[in-house]
């Protein structure tokens, strides 16, 4: 490793980036047709007449990503010529998947193609090529796409049999390359997810997002009612099936098995960008619960995700079933995208205007309860005994709905299930009343599956709306449930809950006082350059048991840390250091990840004979994570630094 300058570099700034505030989809329209002929009454604009055109007179998802060249490739699911059936995904002229590519820039009056990749003339041509033999390999359906120079990658998966509706099982998933712009693609043979033969494995449908030099791959698992799980690869190495990190609550995991959650489903056919204007990540699916697409926002890929907002509702537009977001029409206030229609099973352009999102950092769905009026089920609510939503009955304490829970005997409670980073802290916030009998009630959360309560309030009888207020530390979970309810010990006892919220705490630093470190040996979240570790009960600690250090005759040595930011934002970094008496040359700072630019430090020239309280003070420039570190060069023999107590805070 070459010797660090001290010289801090300077951080270029993205001026487009937007304030990273949370926002909500409102006024959903369709623009346009996009695949498909005109039936009769329909007045929308149809300017690609795929049916005589490419004979697409069916077909269903419409995967978009940013090509290069000046145009986007738009990719599209089981296809149908001129024997289709005309209700669903039927009949002949069967293709498992066609792609067209556009170079249209003005998505106001529609998505206009430059063509269609065609086997023959006006034909569009099946480009990844299935057995279509059911419970061997029915199908080969696109999932996500993404170029990185000029080779361009699908994520396919391999459909062994179509079950019930929103239930299927693959073989697995793979990687799939072109370097002729897309007119014809290798599957790899070993950029593959195999599924297991549970058919649960979590990385067999995805989404694709370029950042900061890798390639973020979002996933579920087949069919749409799994959990989104998250892994990376640096963008060279897309077809490297090793390379790939997986997000395992903390930090990334070479191991698969390690994967955690990034966000609660129900979710089927994802969609993840991120939005310059914004400074946000948008994320789509389909929520079969609530028959909606829903959306989600985030400020780093990994999240914390918010809640749920929907914007495409089955009710609005029947049997819709995903939400694929064009890359050019993502701006600060305007949101495009394609969705699919099971009848007339094809997909059209449609347009959400985005708005500031009154509920803030809530990482909770449906906080209150406002949109439950059109959906059939309580999702992503749900019950421990019997209750409900009060709809437009007067009982809400602000909007029309509030949730209840009303029984004669036992434990009768609201629940979500929410991600959540390991051993952080969160506030929980809610309203409730309760009736005159209530004597045991309670507003917390606990571990998932009815699991240690991590923090709670108990109330008795409240004749009128109150805030419970909960802190906790999520402790070793990636997944909390967030709860409200009563015991009905003296008959018929109810509970209302409205207008709840759960916030991260303020520490961006993951196990900061290296309390919850299993071992000697760091593990994720941190990592060390050289010879370290962990101190543990030994009493090093400056609060606490353990702390972390550094120690080498030799060379540089470091503990890090990745931590997720927004861009263009101001942190301060503050963390407690101790050092042997020959250390002159150490350091406690933030960079660029990589290797990459220093964003701020601080030089320690003098040994520190006691913990001593280090501040730095960055802006996060154009990057969405950064590495916090603090270590010494070894230049005098046996040299040692310990750290702990650290702590990034957003300023």
């Amino acid at each position: 490793m070459m010797r660090r300058a001290v010289v801090l570099q300077a951080v270029c700034l993205l001026g487009v980036a937007g304030t990273a505030g949370a926002v909500t989809p409102t006024n959903v329209t369709k623009v346009a047709r996009v695949t498909g002929a005109t039936p009769a009454g329909e007045t929308l604009p149809n300017p690609n007449q795929t049916h005589t055109n490419y004979e697409v007179y069916g077909t269903d998802l419409g995967i978009v990503w940013d090509k290069g060249g000046g145009e986007v490739f738009v990719l599209f699911g089981d296809t149908f010529g001129a024997g289709w059936c005309g209700n669903g995904g039927c009949g002949g002229g069967w293709r498992s998947n066609v792609l067209a590519r556009s170079a249209d820039t003005t998505l106001s009056n529609g998505l206009s193609f430059t063509t269609m990749i065609q086997d023959r003339t006006r034909h569009a041509k099946e480009v990844l090529a299935s057995r279509k033999v059911d419970n061997d390999e029915m199908t080969v359906i696109p999932t996500a796409g993404v170029s990185v120079g000029t080779r361009h990658y699908i994520h396919y998966m391999s459909v062994k049999h179509w079950g019930d509706p929103g239930q299927w099982t693959t073989n697995y998933s793979g990687i799939a390359y072109s370097d002729d712009n897309g007119q014809n693609w290798v599957k790899h043979p070993s950029a593959r997810w195999v599924n297991n033969a549970s058919f649960t494995n979590p990385f067999q449908m995805g989404a694709f997002v370029k950042n900061g030099g890798f390639v973020y791959l979002y996933a579920t698992p087949n069919g749409r009612f799994g959990n989104v799980h998250l892994a990376r690869v640096p963008e060279g190495a897309l077809l490297d099936i090793n390379a790939y990190r997986y997000w395992d609550g903390n930090g990334w995991s070479a191991s698969q098995a390690a994967a955690r959650p990034v966000v609660i489903g129900i979710a089927g056919e994802l969609s993840v960008a991120y939005n310059a204007a914004l400074g946000r990540f948008l994320m789509t699916y389909l929520n079969e619960h609530r028959q909606a697409v829903v959306m989600r926002d985030a400020g780093t890929p990994t999240g914390p995700w918010s809640g749920e907002k929907l914007l495409a509702t089955g009710a609005a537009f029947p049997g819709v079933y995903n939400g694929f977001i064009h890359p050019w029409g993502n701006s600060a206030s305007e949101l495009y995208f394609i969705t699919s229609q099971w009848t007339p099973y094809n997909t059209f352009l449609m347009r959400a205007t985005l708005t500031a999102d009154a509920e803030g950092n809530n990482l909770l769905s449906e906080p209150g309860f406002e949109t439950q009026a059109a959906t059939p089920t309580m999702a992503p609510w749900y019950l421990a005994g019997a209750g409900g939503i009060d709809r437009a009955m007067g009982n809400a304490r602000s909007g029309q709905d509030n949730g209840f829970v009303r029984a004669s005997s036992g434990w009768n409670a609201l629940k979500q299930s929410v991600v959540v980073q390991p051993y952080t802290d969160y506030t929980l916030k809610g309203w409730l009343r309760s009736s005159s009998n209530t004597t045991r009630g309670y507003f917390g959360a606990r571990a998932a599956g009815n699991g240690p309560i991590l923090g709670e309030s108990q109330y008795g009888s409240l004749p009128s709306w109150s805030e419970r207020t909960v802190t906790f530390n999520s402790g070793a979970n990636t997944v909390v449930e967030v709860y409200g309810g009563v015991w009905a010990d003296s008959g018929d006892t109810w509970a209302q809950l409205d207008d709840v919220s759960l916030t991260r705490g303020a520490n961006l630093v993951a196990q900061g006082g290296f309390e919850q470190q299993p071992s000697s040996t760091a593990t994720s979240p941190w990592y060390v350059q050289g010879n370290g570790g962990v101190d543990r009960g030994l009493g090093f600690a400056r609060t606490g048991a353990n702390n972390g250090f550094v120690r080498n005759n030799t060379g540089w040595n470091a503990l890090k840390q990745e931590v997720a930011v927004t861009p263009n934002t101001v942190y301060t970094l503050t963390g407690w250091v101790k050092t042997s008496s020959n250390q002159n040359d150490g350091y406690f700072g933030a960079r660029v990840l990589n290797a990459g630019p220093i964003l701020n430090e601080v030089h320690l020239t003098q040994p520190l004979g006691s913990y001593t309280l280090q501040s730095v003070t960055f802006n996060s420039g154009g990057n969405h994570s950064v590495e916090v570190y603090a270590g010494t060069w070894a230049n005098t023999g046996d040299t040692w630094l310990q750290v702990d107590d650290v702590a990034l805070v957003r300023n």
